[in-house]
């Protein structure tokens, strides 16, 4: 468990300086604080949980990764690119006229976007469907679906955990990144989900909270803890902008151009973070 967590957490260091690579092919603002509080996350799931590296597998054996709050498209867009599955081309595309890979993902099977981004709320209730369709047709695969903490405001998601429970999925994981920070503020002051493990376990949900930036603890949460006939949820507690220290719980950052010196201290925080991690 050790090694895979130290491979999976100098993958996120690369997301974050790929991430930062970016901003010179970048057109406008880019969604800096929830990619990089969810790039442990993302390397956890691509390195080492999903089975989706694999192009010629069957959707009935391919387990699906739907990132609901699609302002962190571009974490995932570089940790696709990471393993292998989106080319550097495409990548240098990035939020070029006509190019797939914008700023809010759009969905694409060929690439590797299951859904559409931008709309936030929408994307759990899509992975119940899909969580439903492998239980009754008797599938392979494994549902999971990233939300942030800020959009667990929306109703349309609690009516998909109360779904879940419901319909009994126990092959569909929510993962929470609870970053404590939305785009317009501190969390807590716009509506707060203090106990947010209490509310999931009393709608039929087996909880489990964790370090979001510790690897170790995520590998743990998605392969293990599993319990018959509840869905499971993983709130990843997290930083804003994890990485790059004028990022972190700023909500300006949330989405901003990044230039001039702010970019140059970015990126000489993050190169520190490939070199000594």
């Amino acid at each position: 468990m050790k090694n895979k967590a130290e491979k999976c957490q100098k993958l996120a260091n690369a997301l974050r300086k790929k991430m930062i690579d970016l901003t010179e092919i970048a057109n406008d603002t880019m969604h800096w604080g929830g990619s990089f509080s969810s790039a442990e996350i993302f390397a956890v799931l691509y390195n080492e949980i999903l089975n989706c590296k694999d192009g010629e597998m069957s959707f009935e054996n391919k387990d699906k990764f739907l990132l609901s709050k699609g302002h962190a498209a571009l974490g995932l867009y570089v940790v696709l690119n990471q393993v292998g599955i989106l080319s550097d081309e495409l990548l240098s595309t990035y939020q070029k006229d006509g190019s797939p890979i914008s700023e809010l993902m759009t969905a694409n099977d060929e690439l590797g976007f299951e859904t559409s981004g931008g709309s936030l709320g929408i994307n759990p209730s899509y992975a119940v469907g899909l969580a439903l369709l492998a239980k009754r047709k008797k599938y392979k695969y494994r549902t999971f679906v990233e939300v942030g903490d800020g959009e667990i405001d929306e109703g349309a998601v609690w009516e998909a955990i109360m779904s879940a429970s419901q319909y009994k999925l126990d092959n569909l994981i929510l993962i929470i990144d609870a970053n404590t920070v939305q785009s317009d503020g501190k969390t807590k002051d716009i509506m707060s989900w203090e106990n947010l493990d209490m509310r999931l376990e009393s709608f039929g949900w087996n909880t489990i909270s964790v370090d979001g930036h510790n690897c170790e603890q995520l590998l743990d949460a998605f392969a293990n803890h599993n319990v018959v006939d509840k869905p499971k949820a993983v709130i990843a507690n997290t930083i804003k902008g994890k990485g790059v220290s004028f990022f972190e719980n700023d909500y300006l950052w949330h989405d901003r151009i990044l230039r001039g010196s702010e970019l140059d201290l970015a990126r000489k925080e993050v190169e520190a973070y490939v070199i000594n991690g």
